[in-house]
């Protein structure tokens, strides 16, 4: 019961943001045209300076002093090669694949992730994966641009994504994030400030403006899309991922880590891009709202499990 409700605990908080949004929608004090121009807001301002701040504060040294982030590293883009291979064969239409893929491939590590973190390992112990969740957010964030930006129009010119690509705010913002960092460069309070606070905004905005704009009858009409990536997002990649680096030997935190990264829901920038990048984001906000229902109960099932059998 104490793991259930420290799951419960955790995604409990971006159910009520969503709840929320759907009803200041309903009541009408925002419409859904403003709510999705809204999400202008966390693509090109708060999610980028969530993504450059977890960069430019991170130890990337410690990066490189184990195999393990290699590992991590490999199981992301195994992950994502694997969807970018089998979506395009079992989707026909453009505005979904981008979609599809990030719904495979990307979790929800961050938003999600540092509170479960915190809940198993403790407050003060975040150490490893603060770690992780700074290399998995730039590689996140480049697969996920070039999934985007692959299928993003009927006409792909290799030109014209490059360039997309090269603008896009989240890439500029983990690249300055790298350069604030190698660089031990130290902002002012007036400007670290806002930074942060703008950062810190990216998740209850996100999911307020995701609960003012999710259509419930999308649910129905994506089916089997939902079911599908569900299945691979809360389950197998999970399973997979943790049983192969039991077999390595980890145990504890490293598991722990393994789990969030792999085990998360999908990443509610799935969402925010589509909107950004005229894709289909009624999918993607489906996928973000059923997925994170349903991390509580293979959370649970996960954290349980391996408690009992004393790997965590």
């Amino acid at each position: 019961m104490e793991n259930l409700l420290l799951s419960f605990n955790v995604v409990a908080p971006l159910m009520i943001y969503m709840i929320i949004g759907v009803v200041l929608r309903k009541a009408g004090v925002v419409d859904e045209r403003v709510m999705r121009g809204a999400n202008n807001i966390v693509y090109y301002v708060t999610l980028p300076l969530m993504c450059y701040r977890a960069i430019a504060k991170s130890d990337i040294s410690a990066m490189f002093d184990t195999p393990y982030l290699l590992y991590m590293a490999f199981g992301i883009v195994a992950l994502y090669v694997l969807a970018a291979l089998l979506v395009p064969i079992l989707s026909k239409e453009n505005k979904r694949r981008g979609v599809l893929i990030l719904g495979v491939f990307r979790s929800n590590d961050a938003i999600f992730g540092l509170p479960v973190a915190a809940a198993l390992l403790g407050a003060d112990h975040l150490g490893l994966m603060s770690v992780a969740i700074s290399m998995s957010v730039p590689l996140f964030g480049i697969l996920a641009v070039v999934a985007m930006e692959r299928y993003r129009g009927e006409h792909v010119r290799v030109g014209q994504m490059l360039v997309r690509m090269i603008k896009n705010p989240l890439l500029i913002a983990c690249f300055a994030g790298f350069v604030v960092n190698l660089l031990n460069i130290e902002f002012p309070e007036v400007l670290q400030k806002p930074i942060d606070n703008l950062a810190a905004v990216t998740s209850p905005l996100a999911f307020i403006l995701l609960g003012g704009t999710i259509s419930f009858a999308a649910v129905k009409k994506n089916r089997a899309a939902i079911t599908a990536i569900s299945l691979i997002r809360l389950l197998v990649a999970p399973l997979v991922t943790v049983a192969a680096l039991l077999l390595l030997g980890f145990r504890g935190e490293f598991i722990v880590v393994a789990l969030i990264i792999f085990g998360a829901p999908v990443a509610m920038l799935t969402y925010s891009m589509a909107v950004g990048m005229q894709a289909d984001d009624e999918l993607a906000g489906t996928l973000v709202a059923i997925t994170s229902v349903l991390s509580i109960v293979t959370m649970f099932l996960f954290i349980f499990i391996l408690k009992q059998f004393t790997f965590i």
